[in-house]
């Protein structure tokens, strides 16, 4: 869908949005200095000089930016602070700080450096409209009730939107057979409208417990498909609606003992239509840990428990078989690996279990997620950040029983490999310009569901 996961968006968020100054800044130095120098010897000798020119702000403000340059963001902070107690200290230094305040979550330090930046007359334009922006932002976090969301409308082009088979004999009854020309591989072209919705209230306690919750929604219309008639052996793909709602509350368990530490307990319900009748529903429980390791790096784990029920309808002919439950794990290790660059390690195990045996499988996902932000190749027509992202994956699903319909003989096994890229390109303060490509390959060792599909999509999406 092109988005990067939540967590991804909330540790580039503060380098795409108001925390620039501070990451060029840092960039440019380790850039700078020879490569023999290693940032850590860099530090020292910025400490050696500070001590030698204890009211040299220049001197100050590199010792500064060579702390968060290493990932010492409260050192920074702390340096910072040093700079402010200088005769009239630059904006630029309250502006730098406010950034930091921002990256260690503490919204109203951060608002408040920012208001005094903004209103020092020293300030220049560029700086000023990166403070007002980050303003905005850091606004909305302090306030107890919070609303946040996206819409996109986005055009796509599938080669084989139903993960048809692109063998040529297929089994059918234990025997092979010539795949029929309705079933064969076929491009098509979809428009999907998605809408999130993000509403966070502060419960005000102290262990910073907050409501969360997340309504999502997707309409996809393909070309080839319409109207509302269901048929057995459907050849189009289907004309889909989706909703999903979750909310939990988030808290620090150990506040005092273990204060990097959130949990959230949350429930969840789906609903999936497909041409305009209902076709599966879901509900479920999760649990979600999220432990800050250190400035950069978050690892997360989730666990989710999910009850499904397909709608008996004449192309769903054994939806009694299909209903069932899955149990899905989920581990995710993030790390700024720079500023404005992120690597995301991620793997998943599920536990899919139906009516029937053949239709059950347990399954691994490993996958890798490189996300970065960085400035406009065309600063004069659109926005001063764009981000990009680039992944793989691999999946793997063994099923538990053959499939009788299929063949006795051969239990089903399939591995999926994907790539893909994103790239998001800001032309306003909430409109950006979205484009993502993918490709992925079903191997299995039944001919009947290896397939192959690359799909192109480019959307506009309105942030608010």
């Amino acid at each position: 869908m092109g988005y990067l996961p939540n967590k991804l968006r909330f540790l580039l968020r503060p380098w795409a949005k108001g925390g620039v100054l501070l990451c060029a800044s840092s960039m440019a130095i380790a850039q700078d200095a020879p490569g023999v120098l290693a940032l850590d010897r860099q530090v020292d000798d910025a400490f050696r000089q500070v001590l030698k020119t204890p009211t040299n702000q220049e001197t100050g403000l590199q010792y500064a930016r060579l702390l968060v340059a290493v990932g010492n963001y409260e050192g920074g902070v702390a340096a910072l602070e040093r700079l402010l107690l200088n005769t009239d200290p630059p904006p630029t230094i309250r502006l730098e700080l406010a950034v930091l305040y921002y990256r260690l979550g503490s919204y109203q330090m951060s608002e408040a450096l920012l208001r005094q930046a903004l209103d020092d007359t020293r300030l220049a334009n560029e700086q000023r409209m990166m403070a007002q922006t980050l303003l905005r932002d850091v606004t909305a976090r302090n306030q107890p009730s919070q609303l946040s969301g996206v819409v996109m409308l986005g055009v796509r082009r599938q080669s084989n939107p139903s993960a048809r088979s692109d063998a040529a004999q297929v089994y059918a009854a234990g025997h092979l057979t010539s795949l029929a020309e309705g079933f064969k591989p076929r491009s098509d072209t979809d428009i999907q409208l998605t809408t999130r919705l993000d509403h966070r209230y502060d419960l005000g306690w102290q262990n910073e417990a907050v409501l969360t919750s997340s309504l999502v929604g997707q309409i996809t219309d393909y070309q080839s498909s319409s109207g509302r008639q269901l048929r057995p052996n459907q050849e189009d793909p289907y004309d889909l609606a989706w909703v999903e709602l979750a909310t939990g509350v988030r808290f620090k368990p150990a506040a005092i003992a273990l204060p990097s530490l959130q949990v959230r307990p949350y429930l969840v319900l789906a609903g999936l239509a497909a041409q305009k009748h209902n076709y599966l529903n879901s509900r479920g429980l999760g649990l979600n840990a999220d432990y800050q390791i250190n400035e950069k790096t978050l690892a997360s784990v989730t666990y989710e428990y999910r009850s499904h029920h397909y709608a008996n309808r004449v192309d769903v002919p054994a939806a009694e078989q299909l209903s069932g439950s899955n149990n899905n794990l989920r581990l995710q290790f993030n790390r700024e690996i720079a500023p404005g660059h992120l690597i995301s390690i991620e793997l998943g195990l599920r536990h899919h279990q139906t009516g029937r045996a053949y239709y059950d499988y347990n399954s691994q996902e490993l996958r890798l997620t490189y996300a970065t932000s960085y400035l406009s190749p065309l600063p004069s027509i659109t926005g001063a950040y764009w981000s990009s992202s680039l992944w793989a994956g691999v999946g793997k699903r063994n099923y538990d029983m053959a499939n009788p319909d299929i063949t006795t003989e051969v239990l089903r096994k399939d591995n999926d490999w994907r790539v893909g890229a994103s790239l998001s390109i800001p032309i306003s303060n909430n409109w950006s310009v979205v484009m993502q490509l993918e490709h992925v390959n079903v191997i299995s060792n039944l001919p009947n569901y290896q397939s192959r599909n690359t799909s192109l999509m480019g959307a506009v999406a309105y942030n608010f």
